[in-house]
């Protein structure tokens, strides 16, 4: 099982400013989307309270896993979400992410700590013949997350910004880069790089 934080960060870390990206990057919507979907994926309530507001429903196509002290609703569940897989190929075009995306076809699972939520992420993927949680925010549950990664999916911003919210100080220590990808600006989209790194087996 592999546990994925997934986080787009300027030059200098930042990951927020009032709640929101400090810059809009289609191709990164999309590069989220491509990861997601089809898995368990674990965030905070006002991550999740924020794409509510924004979609006016939970992360589709995923099993939305959230962080919350609070009390909270009932769990809920999509008919098939814990099933077994479908092994069919869909518009994704390979069979896993099929399956993925038909046993995570949404739902939210609420949890009161990091550690539960990824526990309950994994059986979720278990049961979906998955095997990628993805950790997507905020910055507290990326912090209490960090510990447990496998992998960093980090859209790098080659921009310096002003926010109130961002990474840990040294939170890509003990991480390799595998992979990157570099998209120079266009118009109003800033610079950025796509980035996978891993930690090594421990």
């Amino acid at each position: 099982m592999i546990t994925s934080l997934i986080v787009a960060a300027a030059e200098n870390d930042v990951i927020g400013v009032d709640g929101d990206l400090p810059w809009h990057i289609p191709g990164d919507l999309r590069h989220f989307k491509r990861l997601t979907q089809g898995h368990a994926v674990v965030l905070g309530r006002l991550t999740h309270e924020s794409i509510l507001a924004r979609l006016g429903r939970p992360l589709p196509r995923r099993t939305n896993v959230v962080v919350s002290r609070s009390p909270h609703p009932q769990n809920t569940e999509t008919a098939g979400s814990a099933g077994t897989t479908a092994g069919t190929a869909g518009a994704t075009g390979t069979p896993e992410t099929a399956a993925g995306s038909a046993a995570h076809a949404g739902g939210v699972r609420w949890e009161r700590s990091v550690a539960e939520a990824l526990a309950t992420a994994e059986a979720l993927e278990r049961a979906a013949g998955t095997d990628e949680v993805c950790v997507i925010g905020g910055a507290s549950v990326y912090r209490q997350a960090l510990p447990f990664v496998d992998r960093v999916h980090l859209t790098r911003v080659h921009l310096r910004v002003e926010g109130d919210t961002r990474m840990p100080e040294g939170w890509l220590e003990g991480f390799e880069e595998v992979s990157r990808l570099d998209v120079p600006a266009e118009g109003p989209v800033p610079a950025h790089s796509f980035l996978r790194l891993e930690r090594p087996p421990r």
